[in-house]
């Protein structure tokens, strides 16, 4: 089996089957750290439930935390006096530092460990998100929720690979498919307990609450997490490159940026936009001298890696943008209140939140690409329904309310994202699982690159239409038909479903069987 890429032969189907069958022994990482991990089709133990408890609820607090502060953001901007220019710094400057993080992070849990560095991470988030409740203006404000990324950014890889850690084969996509599920679920929680918080208790209480779960995170991580391993000889983390990716992500946000708000492209634009666009090309350049690389080059090879990291980016540029805007087009195109807004994102939340858990109960019987094919079919049926900002509609000889029409399409997105989530989280991890860390860190850097850079492209768009509505009608429209160009990415990911069953089903060999017990 070749881990840059995909052999399609039947002989490398052989192989993988092969391999699949000698995985279901216990855990290197695991065996190491002196613990006793669940033998092959084994049910997972109570100790391996609670450790994907306390790592999902570090995920859940990051999730409740991102969606609560957007609630805050215009209590935010009268409290500390700020422009909404400054405050959206607040949101924008922890989606950066996070992206940039994450690759980092996944190179981290296997340089430092993933014990270490999970503990490390929660309680830098825990208090940052203290200082980011004391901050007396934007300028500092910024700087500690930046910090919170740090630690933010770190939860997806470490807890991906403790997970890994103490799952085995049989059980690990399953776990990690419910793991990524957490995230609607703190969406969903953040988006009405934060709009509480704020009306009742202000909106520093946003981050205050993260605080008392830290220190939970940080006691029960001590007690159940097992060490593991670290390498003989340490290699450098690749500071250089992040700066470099940070610096070119920043330059070319920065652009758009300026570009949006003076509607004319002049000379501070394109000198920004050349800025990010060489930060970039240095990076590029210094990843391929460097000898430890921050994104190793054997995931970003072969057409199984390429396609699954291409249709990250896709879904954070098309799925991100949409998500973000709906708001935005509520108000403005069908004259909805706030509150009611509210109303519309909770189903989307909880369909998303439903789909994704079940999703990840049947993903071995599933495989990868139909629920990524069915997903991206959603969320642009979706999209194009969305679109046709369609008004007091009948089903059936019944009035359907707007709030409600929205709500439910809205929702069918919702249903798309969770039935594919998991299925792009797991895709081609059995061709590296060695390395489940820093591709879970991977991934994430591309949707959320994707998530950056397409709400700043929607954002300039936006400033080429006489009203928002319109504007995000016609980019929904135009979503929705690129998004059908994820669908050939699928052919190309290796869909190990069915290798699994049958590796499940052969009865282990009796000098295999002897090694794994």
């Amino acid at each position: 089996m070749r881990r840059g890429g995909w052999e399609p032969s039947h002989e490398a189907e052989r192989r993988r089957g092969e391999v699949y069958s000698a995985m279901a022994g216990p855990l290197d990482q695991a065996a190491a750290s002196g613990t006793d991990p669940p033998r092959a089709g084994q049910r997972p133990g109570v100790r391996a439930i609670l450790i994907f408890l306390v790592v999902s609820l570090a995920l859940l607090m990051s999730s409740i935390g991102i969606t609560s502060v957007t609630v805050a953001f215009p209590a935010m901007t009268d409290g500390l006096n700020a422009s909404v220019v400054w405050v959206g710094w607040v949101l924008t400057g922890y989606q950066l530092a996070q992206t940039v993080m994450m690759p980092l992070a996944g190179k981290l849990s296997d340089e430092l460990g993933r014990k270490r560095l999970f503990l490390a991470c929660v309680g830098l988030f825990t208090a940052s998100s203290f200082l980011c409740g004391i901050a007396p203006n934007v300028y500092l404000l910024i700087l500690f929720r930046i910090l919170q990324a740090v630690g933010g950014g770190a939860f997806m890889p470490s807890a991906s690979g403790i997970i890994s850690d103490v799952f085995d084969d049989r059980w690990r996509p399953t776990a990690i498919g419910l793991f990524a599920s957490v995230f609607p679920v703190g969406a969903l929680v953040g988006s009405v307990l934060g709009g509480w918080m704020v009306e009742h208790l202000g909106w520093r209480s946003v981050f205050f609450i993260n605080v008392p779960i830290g220190i939970v995170l940080l006691l029960g991580g001590l007690g159940l997490i097992p060490a593991s391993t670290r390498p003989s000889r340490p290699r450098p983390i690749d500071l250089v490159g992040a700066t470099l990716f940070a610096l070119g992500m920043l330059g070319i946000m920065f652009g758009l940026t300026v570009l949006g708000n003076q509607e004319t492209f002049t000379w501070q634009v394109a000198l920004w936009l050349l800025l990010g666009a060489l930060a970039l090309v240095a990076f590029i350049y210094h990843e391929h001298r460097v000898a430890d690389p921050m994104i190793d080059p054997r995931l970003l090879r072969g057409p199984a890696f390429a396609a699954v990291n291409l249709y990250n980016f896709l879904h954070g540029a098309l799925v991100f943008g949409f998500f973000s805007f709906v708001p935005l087009y509520a108000i403005d195109a069908y004259h909805l209140r706030e509150t009611t807004v509210g109303f519309i994102l909770t189903p989307r939340a909880l369909a998303m939140a439903l789909s994704s858990a079940l999703s990840s109960f049947f993903l071995i019987r599933l495989g990868y690409r139909l629920p990524m094919v069915a997903g991206v079919l959603l969320v642009s049926t979706s999209l194009f329904l969305t679109a046709q900002n369609w008004h007091q509609v009948t089903v059936l000889g019944y009035p359907v309310n707007d709030a409600v029409l929205l709500a439910v399409l809205v929702a069918i997105a919702g249903v798309g994202v969770g039935v594919s989530a998991p299925a792009s989280s797991n895709a081609a991890l059995e061709l590296m699982p060695e390395a489940v860390a820093r591709i879970v860190g991977l991934r994430g850097m591309f949707r959320s690159t994707g998530g950056v850079l397409g709400t700043a492209v929607i954002v300039l768009l936006l400033t080429y239409f006489p009203s928002p509505g319109e504007g995000l009608a016609a980019i929904f429209r135009v979503g929705a038909l690129l998004l059908l160009l994820m669908i050939p990415l699928t052919l190309l990911i290796p869909d190990t479903a069915r290798l699994r069953r049958q590796a499940c089903r052969q009865p282990v060999s009796p000098a295999r069987g002897s090694a794994t017990d």
